[in-house]
């Protein structure tokens, strides 16, 4: 069973309000994660869930952030009512209360988070069966259709569409002979169109099947058509709805794999079993335009040149005019009845997106998200990969009065100068590992043998432009940098300690700080 995921973020300090989404009771199959901002500061553009705003004054500074997928939801006293209706942007949803009861209000906030969680589970339900049911009957290669009771088209697949060249749009309440192209004159002989079969399928109340030809672009076609009533749950048939699979070409095995082949959003191509090609679909010749006369040849001159001559599976990468594709190559045997091997059919997927996808997720995993560098957890990777090397030493950097800025100048000139902090780190030191361990704490990690001299050198150089820069702009004139480093050396295959090495580094950087600040010491031991 799917998990609904929403995530519901409070712009208050009412602890109330969060409360009682806590309390409130949930659908089957929905977790909420409630999280607690004080103001707006970035889009919410693929949030799904709802933002609360504690008062209008808040709504109105960040309702703007707000996405189209995310519900903005307004707390409000009764007596402010008639301020809403003077919003540009006005809410989804009204939260009202009054001022005679907390206890009351209490109450009222539990029934109105669980009319809002109600309301989200049914909206996420509601997307989640849309997509469902659009993915399903677009991904049928045969031709599929809703009409309503008169028979006009209201839904067609990208089958349908590809059938009559016209797209969901044209095709949206028009009947039979607009979308074919047959005149009105000729559509009402009804000899060689789609069978007026609505009214036998209306009056039976179930699937019936049927056999139509149709007068199209290519000529007179043959479907197997199933047609079924829509009955609503009172039992009133509100429309119909089918399938048609066109059997025209479908006269020997050949044409029929073929037609199977080239439904198939994924390349194949299918040997026997003295590897000689059987069939290609139109993906793999899509991929693999130099084989266009691959079909009825070995495929040892592809699987030379491909998959470096083994046949099992892999991954390949091509390059194409879009760049470079990734393909999993899978190789699925094809037994005939006796149980035999007769051949093969390998399946050729394009995963380029899914590899993207986990690399952006690890990249995620291990990078700080406003300063681009390494965060805690990679580097504990970093360092367990280095911990037998002879020599690591660790450079520790925190900044001074950080929270003054931050209190003076707001988060947003804090995070500026935590992006400034993070580029001139970089720059000093291009070639070694660089973390930001949380808040205004940063850390070097230089895995090599280097001088104490040379450590002393560039460390004396990073509190000099740190200073530079903060100095050039005015939020950052208090701005400097308590440095503390350490060194470790092991031989015999011993292992560093890092929790030892941070510590040390930590030590002296708080010797530092309390030295005056602004300052780089070295531990001594």
């Amino acid at each position: 069973m799917y998990q609904c995921k929403l995530n519901i973020i409070v712009v208050s300090g009412n602890i109330a309000i969060q409360a009682a989404i806590k309390s409130a009771a949930l659908p089957e199959d929905c977790e909420i994660t409630v999280s607690s901002v004080p103001e707006i500061t970035e889009k919410y553009d693929k949030l799904d869930g709802a933002v609360i705003f504690g008062g209008i004054d808040a709504y109105q500074q960040g309702a703007g952030l707000v996405g189209k997928k995310t519900l903005r939801v307004l707390l409000i006293s009764s007596d402010k009512l008639l301020s809403v209706n003077e919003m540009p942007n006005k809410p989804d949803e009204l939260w009202t209360v009054t001022e005679d009861s907390d206890n009351d209000n209490d109450s009222l906030l539990v029934f109105y988070a669980e009319k809002l969680i109600a309301r989200m589970k049914q909206s996420f339900d509601f997307r989640l069966q849309t997509v469902c049911f659009r993915t399903a009957y677009d991904s049928i290669p045969d031709l599929v259709w809703f009409k309503d009771i008169k028979g006009a088209h209201l839904i067609v697949n990208n089958g349908f569409c590809e059938a009559v060249a016209k797209t969901k749009e044209q095709i949206y309440k028009q009947g039979h002979y607009y979308i074919w192209d047959i005149p009105k004159e000729e559509y009402e002989q009804g000899e060689y169109v789609c069978l007026e079969s609505e009214e036998v399928v209306i009056n039976a109340r179930e699937t019936c099947l049927f056999d139509e030809k149709v007068k199209t672009k290519k000529g007179m076609r043959q479907f197997k058509t199933y047609k079924s009533p829509l009955i609503d749950e009172d039992g009133t048939i509100f429309g119909t709805c089918g399938i048609a699979n066109d059997v025209t070409a479908q006269h020997n095995i050949n044409s029929e794999l073929e037609v199977i082949l080239d439904s198939m959003p994924f390349a194949v191509i299918v040997n026997d079993e003295k590897e000689d090609v059987l069939a290609a679909n139109r993906l793999f010749f899509k991929y693999f335009p130099d084989y266009s006369e691959i079909v009825g040849t070995n495929l040892s001159s592809w699987k030379n040149s491909v998959l470096r001559g083994k046949l099992e599976d892999d991954e390949i990468t091509l390059e194409t005019e879009q760049g470079l594709i990734t393909l999993s190559c899978s190789i699925k045997p094809i037994y005939s009845i006796f149980e035999e091997m007769i051949g093969q059919a390998i399946i050729l997927t394009d995963v380029t997106d899914e590899r993207k996808r986990l690399e952006q997720t690890a990249y995620n995993a291990n990078t700080d998200f406003l300063t681009g560098l390494s965060n805690r957890r990679r580097l504990f990777e970093y360092f367990d990969s280095i911990k037998h090397t002879p020599n690591v030493a660790t450079i520790l950097i925190d900044l001074d009065n950080f929270k003054s800025v931050n209190d003076t100048y707001g988060h947003k000139a804090g995070d500026e100068a935590l992006i400034l902090t993070a580029d001139i780190l970089r720059k000093t030191f291009p070639i070694d590992f660089i973390a930001r361990l949380g808040g205004d704490e940063f850390i070097i990690v230089i895995n090599g043998e280097r001088s104490m001299e040379n450590l002393k050198k560039q460390a004396v150089e990073l509190l000099s432009a740190l200073n530079k820069s903060f100095a050039e702009i005015t939020e950052f004139g208090t701005l400097g940098a308590s440095i503390g480093a350490a060194a470790s050396t092991v031989c015999d295959g011993n292992a560093h300690n890092l929790e030892d090495l941070l510590k040390m580094s930590d030590s002296a950087m708080y010797l530092a700080k309390n030295s005056g600040k602004n300052k780089i010491c070295f531990y001594e031991g």
